[in-house]
């Protein structure tokens, strides 16, 4: 069994729900059988979008930080890290480099079961940085899936429930996420990924419906995947 490492606290709920799958989705009879997990919650790492938004290059880089954090497990002897917070994955290059560590990349493990149950197209919520740097579109486009983002209100309501709800420690409002997802199913999404991992909320807040996949648990199946492998 391998030890696995989680770079958290971005935010701090999603990093919580985050590991309580992992307890979850591992097939375990007795505490002795649950993965030995290592947790370094750093709430303070820049904001991945406000630096991959930046324009001026005035937003803090929160690589360094990610890679610190990543190292710190890795001393602590992680030997699988997971990052739950997609937006990240657009550094996941220069952590896995940075770090010397394997990070489960949570957007091809996506592609993977996009690939398995036939989805060829996708409704993606997530933040203007996993927009804007394609970290959705370009990896999925390796398992021929087309990615479908909502419209310019559409988006704005996705970034309004990560940071005016769930990041404020308040309910995603059910009106405002059904008023998205109803949209990407009518462009021709066959589900829709809650593609940001604060967005998982969602099921803890409302029933967002069987046709939506929490990015959260197919981190989490992965991770129990290759920690016990």
């Amino acid at each position: 069994m391998k030890r696995l490492g989680i770079i958290g606290g971005l935010g701090p709920w999603a990093t919580a729900y985050f590991y309580s799958r992992v307890v979850e989705l591992t097939p375990a009879e007795k505490d002795q059988d649950h993965i030995e997990t290592l947790i370094y919650s750093m709430p303070q790492i820049p904001d991945r979008t406000a630096f991959l938004l930046s324009e001026s290059g005035n937003a803090e880089d929160p690589r360094p930080a990610l890679i610190k954090v990543g190292c710190t497990l890795r001393e602590g002897g992680a030997e699988v890290l997971a990052i739950p917070c997609i937006t990240a994955h657009a550094f996941h290059k220069e952590m896995e480099e940075g770090i010397g560590l394997p990070v489960v990349h949570a957007i091809r493990e996506l592609g993977e079961a996009c690939r398995k149950e036939g989805i060829t197209s996708l409704g993606i919520m997530a933040t203007d940085g996993a927009r804007m740097s394609r970290i959705y579109d370009d990896t999925l486009s390796e398992y021929n899936v087309t990615c479908i983002w909502p419209d310019e209100p559409g988006q704005k309501n996705v970034m309004e429930m990560i940071y005016q709800d769930v990041k404020s420690g308040k309910k995603i409002t059910p009106e405002r996420f059904t008023s998205v997802s109803d949209k990407l199913f009518s462009l021709g999404a066959q589900k829709i990924v809650l593609g940001c991992t604060e967005l998982s909320k969602a099921k803890t807040d409302m029933d967002p419906g069987e046709k939506c996949i929490d990015i959260i648990d197919v981190l989490a199946e992965a991770c129990v995947r290759e920690c016990l492998k």
